[in-house]
C-alpha cells in the first residue's frame, strides 16, 4: 500500500452534543469530510467523502438506563447497542470486544454513515477510515498513545448489498493492471464491497451475534485492539468478504417459500391477537367474579383451514415448500395447533426443519411453552405433543447449542417455585416429554451462556468488582 496514497488522505471533523432525546448528554455526532489532495486534475484538495456516527459516553448514563437512552435516539441504535451492550453498566456482551479491550469506562461508537464517491478505489476508502479511527474524537489526547477515547465500534452493512461477478472480475482486472503498471488505478472506477474497508482495519462479524440472530450478519464490530493493528491487505479480507456476501444474500426467503410463510404468519398472527384478546376479557370477568377462567383457545376455524389449505396447495405446486419455508415454525410459535396439524399433514418432512437460528420447531414449540407457564402450570401441550408424534427429533440444538429441553427447563426452574405444588407435575411431566436421548446438552446445563456461546455471562460478583474499581476512573469529555 502506498505511503503517499495514505498522505493525500485527510479528514476534517466536526462534533455536536446530541439532541433532545439525549436526556444524559451522554451522545456526542461526530461528523467527518474526507479529502484527497490528488483526487482529480487541477484539484489540490477535493471532497470525496464522508463519514458520521454516535459516540456514547457509557459513564454518563445510569445504571439500567442504557438500553432506555439507545431507544430514545433510533431504531439502528436500539437494535445494535442492545445487542452488543447488557443494560445494567453499558458492559459489552460479547467476548470478542471485551478481549479486545472494551471498557464502559471509553466511548461507544456507532458508525452510521461511511460513504466514498464511487470512482474511489477501496485503498483510498481503507486509508480514510483509518485517519477517522486514529483522529483525536476517537483514538483521544495522542500523548497517551494507549488510551482511546472508544473502546469499541460497529458498523451496520447496508442491506443486501454484495458483490457479484463482475465485482470479482474487476478485482482481478485491476490486479492484473497494477502489476503491469507498477502502480495502483485509483484514478479508474472501481466497485468494491462495503466490507472491505472495514475488514482491511480490523472489524470483523462476530459469529455469536450471528447465531443469535441471522440479521446480526450485518453487523461489523471491533474493540481497541483490533483497530489499532496494522492494516490488512485487499487480498487477505476477500475470502471473508466473499462470505459475508453470501451469507447476506441468503438471509431471506423469496419467491413462493415467502408467499408461504407470508400467508400463515398472517392468519396465525390475526387469531392469535383475537385469542389473546378473548383472553383477557375472560380474565376481567374472572376477576370481578362473573366467570371461571378457560386458558387461550385456538380460534382458527374450518373454513379458513379449508381456504388455508387451498391456497397453499397451489404454491407448493408452483414450487412453493412448506418446510423450506419455515411456516411450522410460525404456528408453533403463536400455539396455532389446528394449523400445526394442517401442515404436518401436508408435509410431514417439515417436523425437523431448522429456520434460520437452527431452531426445529420443537425447539420454537418448547420456547412457547415457556411463555405460558403460570400458577396453574402448563395444560396446553397440544403442539409439542403433536410434533413429538410426528417424530420432531429431541436431541437436535439450535445455533446456540441448546435443544427444546435446555430452552424449557431455563424458563421452568423458576416457574416451577411459583407453580402451586398441585400443578407442578405438570411442568415436570413436560420436561420428561422433552428429554433428549443420551442426556441434555453442554448448552443446556449453561443455560446457553458461559465461554463457548461468544458471550459474556456477567455475575453478582462482576457488579461488586466494578463498583469497587469505581466506574468514573475516565471521562471522555476532558483529558486523561
Amino acid at each position: 500500500m502506498s505511503t503517499s496514497l495514505e498522505s493525500s488522505i485527510s479528514v476534517v471533523i466536526e462534533t455536536s452534543e446530541g439532541d433532545d432525546n439525549d436526556v444524559y448528554k451522554a451522545f456526542t455526532h461526530i461528523n467527518a469530510i474526507v479529502f484527497h489532495s490528488n483526487a482529480g486534475i487541477g484539484t489540490t484538495n477535493k471532497a470525496i467523502g464522508e463519514i458520521s456516527g454516535i459516540a456514547i459516553n457509557r459513564q454518563k448514563i445510569p445504571e439500567n438506563c442504557y438500553w432506555e437512552s439507545f431507544d430514545e435516539h433510533s431504531a439502528t441504535m436500539e437494535w445494535v447497542a442492545s445487542n452488543l451492550i447488557e443494560n445494567r453498566h453499558g458492559r459489552t456482551t460479547l467476548k470478542s470486544l471485551r478481549d479486545a479491550g472494551d471498557d464502559p469506562e471509553f466511548d461507544f461508537f456507532l458508525m452510521e454513515n461511511f460513504r466514498m464517491d464511487e470512482n474511489q478505489h477501496s485503498d483510498v476508502a481503507t486509508f480514510a477510515l483509518r485517519k477517522f479511527l486514529r483522529s483525536k474524537e476517537i483514538k483521544g489526547n495522542s500523548q497517551y498513545n494507549d488510551v482511546w477515547f472508544v473502546s469499541s465500534m460497529a458498523y451496520v452493512l447496508s442491506a443486501g448489498q454484495s458483490p457479484n461477478d463482475n465485482d470479482t472480475e474487476s478485482t482481478g482486472k485491476r490486479k492484473r493492471d497494477e502489476s503491469n503498471t507498477g502502480s495502483s488505478t485509483t484514478d479508474t472506477k472501481h466497485q468494491y464491497h462495503e466490507s472491505i474497508p472495514f475488514l482491511r482495519n480490523g472489524f470483523f462479524q462476530d459469529t455469536a451475534l450471528v447465531r443469535k440472530d441471522p440479521d446480526n450478519a450485518r453487523i461489523l464490530v471491533a474493540g481497541v485492539n483490533h483497530f489499532e493493528k496494522d492494516l490488512k491487505s485487499e487480498a487477505e479480507v476477500m475470502p471473508t468478504t466473499r462470505a459475508l456476501s453470501r451469507q447476506l444474500s441468503n438471509t431471506k426467503l423469496d419467491g413462493k417459500d415467502a408467499e408461504i410463510l407470508s400467508r400463515v404468519e398472517t392468519l396465525v398472527n390475526r387469531n392469535y391477537e383475537i385469542s389473546m384478546t378473548r383472553s383477557s376479557m375472560n380474565l376481567s370477568s374472572v376477576m370481578i367474579g362473573a366467570a371461571t377462567y378457560t386458558r387461550p383457545q385456538d380460534c382458527t376455524d374450518e373454513y379458513q383451514l379449508q381456504i388455508l389449505k387451498q391456497d397453499l396447495t397451489i404454491m407448493v405446486n408452483s414450487g412453493g415448500s412448506i418446510a423450506k419455508s419455515t411456516a411450522l415454525h410460525a404456528a408453533c410459535d403463536k400455539n396455532s395447533i389446528k394449523i400445526v396439524n394442517l401442515l404436518l399433514e401436508m408435509d410431514a418432512a417439515s417436523t425437523n426443519t431448522k429456520d434460520a437460528l437452527g431452531r426445529t420447531p420443537l425447539l420454537v414449540a418448547a420456547i412457547n411453552a415457556t411463555g405460558r407457564l403460570s400458577i396453574n402450570g402448563i395444560d396446553d401441550t397440544a403442539v409439542v405433543d403433536a410434533l413429538l408424534a410426528s417424530g420432531a427429533s429431541k436431541p437436535d440444538v439450535d445455533s446456540v447449542g441448546m435443544t427444546a429441553y435446555g430452552y424449557f427447563r431455563k424458563s421452568s426452574e423458576i416457574s416451577l417455585s411459583m407453580t402451586h405444588y398441585h400443578h407442578q407435575h405438570k411442568i415436570t411431566d413436560l420436561e420428561h416429554k422433552l428429554y433428549p436421548p443420551g442426556g441434555p446438552r453442554v448448552m443446556d446445563f449453561a443455560k446457553g451462556l458461559g465461554g463457548s456461546s461468544g458471550f459474556v455471562d456477567y455475575r453478582p460478583e462482576d457488579d461488586e468488582a466494578d463498583r469497587e474499581m469505581g466506574r468514573c476512573g475516565y471521562d471522555s469529555s476532558g483529558d486523561y
